[in-house]
Formats: structure tokens, C-alpha cells, sequence
């Protein structure tokens, strides 16, 4: 009797000793001392609600891998628990697995399917992955039960990232659609707004920010966007008046600082027009548009100097180097050639070589080849022939093929030449005997290029 009162006193210490470290873990992760926690999980037989307060304590140390494997570890034990498939998609999120995010949130919406969070989630990552087909046929789906704000934004932004401009209206009309269910929708006036301006049509852009403004003139987004179509529709002193609102509430912004600058300048205002745009300058230093304005303000002001300096450094930006527009046309010519179109691959070699490579004459070369046996055009090959080897160097002739070990010629300018004087040799000598069994004269010379 006496062993078995001990036995229980035993276990009842055992069972407040538990009970005062489950309560001292929830303790340390409600105020978010998670190393204590881990410390006094450690000391406990693994549960998966321990495993889930360690997963939890772990990602909120940042120590995410870890976390994530505390979790995968849960689903592998309880393929039900929803809880820690979301934790899991967080802390793939963090990682960049964004596949795997991806298809811990379609688990936790298989057990959840009305889970309003989760279709949230799983949309947006679905939009940050730019998938966004799936993105608007799930927000389509959450629209038709759900049509707060959010879903809507979610559903009208897939919309512009599916739709082309053949298609604009329809997202047009959804977010008109948010206007009119949430007159008060700053976003959904701003990005009709900038729809607007894209479109040039900067009168409905006026009117759709004005109507917002006539129920709050004080956000900046839509400020900023009726501001910029004022400026753009060349109404200068109401853009004016509203980028003054906006500077006085600190907005230091680019698109701010330069459509007010751009205001001003058309104005002829031009010193608060150099100032902004300067300001805007810092922020966008290769901008050319910004250059511009700001060279021409300077010019009609006591920096004169400076205003030649920043047009320069605008026509500099704006001149493509010769290298560049050399690989460019390298690429078309491989382009055209891989689409069998011949004649455009001639043109754009000739076009390389006679602007931007001028000391590569084995263009000349490639030229007449692509001539002779693909456009089995004798005379253009004849003639290219021709003029790469006038580029032939004085002290080049003479000289003999170099070949390998083998025999086997190797390719070098010198040799190209060699090749090409033969080769000019060999259309003449056919056409000269083609000439000859047709009864004509041939007064084409046969001696080599001079």
C-alpha cells in the first residue's frame, strides 16, 4: 500500500512538472522568447504540437531551412493538418520554393476549400509566380462568392496581365466595376488613372482622379495621377496647382518632381523648373527625357554650362556604341540565315560592315558566298569578290596556303584571300568558256586583282 501511494505521488509530479513546462513554453512564445522555448522543447518527448510550437519558435529566429523541415516533418506525421501546410508555404515563400509554396497552400485548400485566406494566398502567389492565366480563373472563382475590394483588385489585375490592348476595356470595366461598388477605392481610381494616361486619354484620366478628389483630395497616389494628366493634357497651371499640393506634403517623388519640372519649363518658369528637375535627376540619373528638359532649363538660366553638359550626356546615352550595333546585326544575319531568308542575310552583312565594321572585310567575303550558292546569283558574288580583295594588304600576296599537319588548309585572312583571288579565277575561266561555246566575246580578265 505504501509503494503504490508513492507510485502515485510519483505521477503526480511528474503530471505538474508537464504541466508547468507546457505553460512555461506558452509563456516564452507569447512573448516571443523563442530560444527559451526551444530550450525547454528540447527537454520534452517530441508531440506534433511541440514539433508545431518548435516550427513556429524556429522561423520566428529566422532560422527558416530549419523551420521548413520542422514542418514538412508534420505533414509527413498528419497529412490533415492544415496548419502546417500554411506554415510550410511561408516558409517556402522566404526561401524562394515558390513550386512547393505553391502546392502546400493547394493542400491546406484541398482540407479547407472555403478557407477565404488560403485562396488569397494561393492567388497571389499564383500572380507573384506571373502565372497569370491560373491567377484569373482563381479570382473568378473567389469573385463570384466574394466580392470585396481585395478579390476584385486581385481579379482586375490578372485581367491586365492577360489582356492585351485589343482587350483594355474589359479591364476598364473592371475596375470601373470596384469604382462603383467602393466609391471610395483610392487604388482602383489611381490605376484607372494611369490606364488612362497609357491610353493618351487624358481627359477621362482628369475626370476619373476628380471624382475621387471630390471625396478625398488628400491621396497622394491619385494626386499624383491627376497631376500627371494635367501636365500631359497641357493644362500647365492646374498641373501646377496640384504638384504644389503635393510638394508641400513632402512628396519627393520622380514622377513629381519631373512633370512638375515639365510644367514649369512650358510655362517658361525656369529656375523652380531646374530645381525639381534636378531632383529628379538624382533619382534617374540616364534618363534622357529628364536630360533634356533639364539642359533646356539650364540654358535659359545662369547655368548655361551645365546645360551643354547634360544635353551632351543625353546624345551620348542616346547613340548606341558601334560595337553593340555590330553584335546585333550578327544576330539578324544568323536569324535571317536559320529562316532561310538569304537575300536579308546578305543585306544585313553588308549593312554591318559598311556602319559599324569597317575593318572586318571578310564580310565582303561571307557575302559573296551566301550570293553563289544559295542565291546562285554569279555576278553579286563576282562583284564582292571583287571588293574583298581590293581590301587585300600589299605584303599579303604571294604568300602560300598554310595548311596542317594533315594537309588540311587553316583558315586565316591570308589563306581567305588566297581562296578568294582562286575562287574569282574559277568564275571567270567558266564564264569565259561559256561565253565562247556561245559564241561570244570574253573581255573579262583572268590575271589577278590589282
Amino acid at each position: 500500500m505504501r509503494n503504490f501511494f508513492i507510485f502515485l505521488c510519483f505521477c503526480a509530479c511528474c503530471t505538474l512538472l508537464k504541466a508547468q513546462n507546457a505553460n512555461a513554453i506558452q509563456e516564452a512564445m507569447a512573448d516571443y522568447d523563442y530560444e527559451t522555448v526551444l530550450s525547454l522543447i528540447e527537454q520534452e518527448t517530441p508531440t506534433l504540437p511541440l514539433l508545431y510550437q518548435k516550427g513556429k519558435a524556429l522561423k520566428g529566429l529566422g532560422r527558416t531551412s530549419e523551420a521548413l523541415e520542422v514542418f514538412r516533418d508534420i505533414c509527413r506525421q498528419d497529412s490533415l493538418n492544415s496548419r502546417a501546410y500554411i506554415e510550410a508555404a511561408e516558409c517556402c515563400k522566404s526561401l524562394a520554393k515558390y513550386n512547393e509554396a505553391l502546392a502546400c497552400y493547394q493542400n491546406a485548400i484541398g482540407l479547407n476549400p472555403e478557407n477565404k485566406y488560403l485562396r488569397l494566398q494561393y492567388i497571389n502567389m499564383l500572380m507573384g509566380m506571373k502565372r497569370y492565366s491560373e491567377s484569373l480563373k482563381e479570382s473568378n472563382l473567389l469573385a463570384e462568392k466574394d466580392s470585396t475590394a481585395y478579390v476584385l483588385h486581385l481579379r482586375a489585375e490578372s485581367m491586365g496581365q492577360v489582356y492585351d490592348n485589343t482587350e483594355i476595356m474589359r479591364v476598364i470595366d473592371a475596375y470601373l466595376d470596384i469604382q462603383k461598388r467602393y466609391p471610395d477605392d483610392y487604388l482602383s481610381a489611381a490605376k484607372l488613372g494611369n490606364i488612362y494616361v497609357a491610353g493618351h486619354q487624358y481627359e477621362d484620366a482628369i475626370d476619373i482622379t476628380e471624382k475621387f478628389r471630390s471625396i478625398d483630395s488628400t491621396n497622394i497616389l491619385v494626386n499624383r495621377v491627376n497631376a500627371q494628366a494635367y501636365c500631359l493634357n497641357r493644362d500647365y497651371p492646374k498641373a501646377i496647382e496640384r504638384y504644389e499640393q503635393l510638394l508641400q506634403e513632402k512628396d519627393s517623388s520622380f514622377q513629381t518632381c519631373f512633370y512638375a519640372g515639365i510644367s514649369y519649363y512650358a510655362l517658361e518658369n525656369f529656375y523652380p523648373a531646374h530645381d525639381l528637375l534636378e531632383r529628379a535627376l538624382k533619382d534617374d540619373r540616364s534618363n534622357v527625357n529628364v536630360l533634356y528638359y533639364l539642359g533646356r532649363a539650364c540654358s535659359k538660366t545662369s547655368w548655361k554650362k551645365e546645360g551643354v553638359a547634360y544635353l551632351e550626356t543625353a546624345i551620348n546615352l542616346s547613340m548606341t556604341s558601334d560595337s553593340v550595333m555590330s553584335r546585333l546585326y550578327v544576330g539578324l544575319a544568323d536569324c535571317y540565315k536559320m529562316a532561310l531568308q538569304y537575300a536579308n542575310q546578305a543585306n544585313a552583312l553588308l549593312t554591318q560592315y559598311e556602319k559599324y565594321d569597317r575593318q572586318k572585310h571578310r564580310l565582303l567575303y561571307d557575302v559573296a558566298f551566301i550570293y553563289y550558292y544559295y542565291l546562285k546569283n554569279v555576278p553579286k558574288a563576282e562583284h564582292y569578290l571583287t571588293a574583298y580583295l581590293k581590301t587585300r594588304p600589299k605584303d599579303s600576296k604571294g604568300k602560300a596556303q598554310e595548311v596542317d599537319a594533315d594537309g588540311v588548309p587553316i583558315i586565316g585572312e591570308d589563306n581567305r584571300y588566297n581562296a578568294a583571288e582562286n575562287w574569282l579565277k574559277d568564275i571567270r575561266e567558266k564564264r569565259k568558256k561559256e561565253d565562247f561555246f556561245k559564241g561570244k566575246v570574253d573581255t573579262a580578265s583572268v590575271a589577278p586583282i590589282k
